[in-house]
C-alpha cells in the first residue's frame, strides 16, 4: 500500500485516516491516538519534537542539525525484538514521519519517510506517570526535514539559512520542497499564465492555499473570471506520476460536493516533468490538464 502525503504540509490525525482509508476514514480510537501506528507495510509516526505529548508522555526527540539526523524514541517498553521494530530495522515498513512543535496544535507537519541510521535499545525515558521507563531510540534521517523543522526545535545550528525563492541555494531547475514551488507561484500570481483566467480564491479574506479537504490539504484553490469554475491545482518540485490522479480527483471531488454548487471543478498538475503512466491517466481524464514550469518559471501546456 503506497500511501502520498505532502512534504511541509500540515495534516490533522483524521486527514491522515482519509489518505489511509479513503473510503471509510481512520478508526476511532486505539493506536490513531497513540505515538504511531501501523497501517499495512506502512508505519504513521506522531512525532512531538521540544515538547510532551498530550499524555505527559516526555521523549527527547529532536532534530540534529549538524548532522542531519532525526533522534526519535518508541513508546515506553518499546525494544528492536518487536514485529513492529523488526519490521522497520529490516526495511519491511516504510516509515511516515508527521511533527508538531506545539501539542496544542492537532494537526502534524508531514516531514517524509525516514531512513534508519542505528537503533538503541534500553534508553529511559518518562512515561505518561512521570516514570522512567525503557524503550528504544532510533536516529533516522528524512530527506529536506531541516528545510521543514522550526529552526528553533533544531539542535547544533549555527547560522540559520534561507531558503527562499530567490536564494542561489535553490537548483534552478527544481525547488527544494513543494511549499518553496507554491510560495513562488502566489507570490507571482499576477505575472504567470494563469492569471488570464483565474484568480485565487478566497474564503473570509484568505487566499485558498493548502485548503483543507478531509483526505490531506490542496495546495491552490483557485476560481475563473467569470465565478462559474473552480479550479483545483496540485503541485508537485520534480516528476509527477500518475499517483497524482488518485490525490488530485479526491481533492476535486471534495470541492464539488461541499463547495462548487452548480460550478464546475477542473484539476492543474504543476510538475517539472511528467512520467507516460501520467500522460496516459491524463487521457482519459479532461477535466484535469498538467503544466511544466521551465528554468525560468515559465508555465508551458502539456
Amino acid at each position: 500500500m503506497k500511501l502520498e502525503f505532502k512534504k511541509g504540509s500540515k495534516y490533522s490525525r483524521k486527514d491522515i485516516g482519509w489518505v489511509c482509508f479513503p473510503d471509510k476514514g481512520r478508526p476511532a480510537g486505539g493506536d490513531w491516538d497513540t505515538g504511531y501506528v501501523r497501517v499495512e507495510d506502512n508505519l504513521i509516526i506522531f512525532m512531538n519534537i521540544g515538547v510532551p505529548g498530550t499524555t505527559e508522555h516526555d521523549f527527547d526527540n529532536h532534530y540534529d542539525h549538524s548532522k542531519g539526523v532525526i533522534v526519535w524514541y518508541g513508546k515506553p517498553r518499546s525494544h528492536s525484538q518487536q514485529p513492529t521494530f523488526q519490521k522497520l530495522l529490516s526495511g519491511e515498513m516504510t516509515p511516515h514521519f508527521f511533527a508538531r512543535w506545539d501539542n496544542k496544535d492537532p494537526q502534524f507537519t508531514y516531514l517524509g519517510i525516514g531512513k534508519v541510521v542505528s537503533f538503541k535499545d534500553g534508553v529511559l525515558c518518562l512515561d505518561g506517570n512521570k516514570k522512567e521507563v525503557e524503550t528504544i531510540e532510533l536516529k533516522l534521517t528524512v530527506e529536506d526535514s531541516g528545510e521543514i523543522i522550526p529552526i528553533q526545535n533544531q539542535t547544533n545550528v549555527n547560522n540559520e539559512k534561507d531558503y527562499s525563492i530567490e536564494n542561489n541555494s535553490v537548483t534552478k531547475s527544481s525547488f527544494l520542497l513543494e511549499k518553496h514551488l507554491e510560495d513562488y507561484i502566489i507570490r507571482n500570481w499576477t505575472n504567470i499564465e494563469l492569471n488570464k483566467d483565474y484568480d485565487i480564491h478566497k474564503e473570509n479574506n484568505k487566499l485558498c492555499t493548502q485548503y483543507s479537504t478531509g483526505s490531506g490539504p490542496l495546495d491552490i484553490l483557485a476560481i475563473s473570471k467569470d465565478k462559474k469554475e473552480f479550479l483545483v491545482i496540485e503541485l508537485k518540485k520534480g516528476r509527477a506520476s500518475d499517483v497524482v490522479m488518485g490525490q488530485i480527483q479526491r481533492y476535486m471531488g471534495h470541492i464539488k460536493n461541499n463547495l462548487a454548487g452548480d460550478k464546475d471543478v477542473k484539476g492543474l498538475i504543476i510538475a517539472l516533468e511528467d512520467d507516460k503512466n501520467l500522460r496516459d491517466a491524463l487521457s482519459v481524464a479532461p477535466n484535469i490538464k498538467f503544466m511544466k514550469y521551465e528554468v525560468s518559471f515559465k508555465l508551458s501546456s502539456f
